[in-house]
């Protein structure tokens, strides 16, 4: 009788946790690519990609020497990209290097950027222009 009690707790010890590691909403890709500036790869920065629903949650990634590598949702996804650089030769308040936001939002805040994600949709490059 004491094992069956063993039993029934471990089945029911494993179901709870299958239950917590089930993820709502589309399947998650592996992606990677490319982003570039007016030709040049973005030396480091941010990049988010948002489902057309939004009521599900927003990926990101980080930017390094041009390249991303991350996980995105299954979809449509709109596709934000934000990076910053020091402005030679300014100075903030404090005496520190003055670091401007250089993506205009058109790639951001605003952005018409989108990436189809699924399978066999799972490299995607940007290069953006002024």
């Amino acid at each position: 009788m004491r094992w069956m009690t063993t039993l029934i707790c471990a089945v029911a010890l494993l179901s709870v946790q299958a239950g917590c590691n089930t993820e709502k909403g589309p399947r998650k890709y592996d992606i990677s690519g490319t982003v570039k500036f007016d030709g040049q790869d973005i030396v480091e920065g941010e990049i988010v990609f948002q489902p057309q629903n939004e009521s599900i949650g927003a990926e990101g990634g980080v930017i390094k020497d041009g390249r991303y590598s991350m996980k995105a949702r299954e979809g449509v996804n709109q596709v934000q990209v934000r990076a910053t650089r020091v402005v030679p030769g300014k100075k903030g308040p404090l005496g520190e290097d003055w670091v401007e936001q250089f993506i205009p939002e058109q790639y951001n805040d605003q952005s018409t950027l989108t990436a189809e994600v699924g399978s066999g949709k799972t490299k995607h490059d940007f290069d953006m222009k002024k």
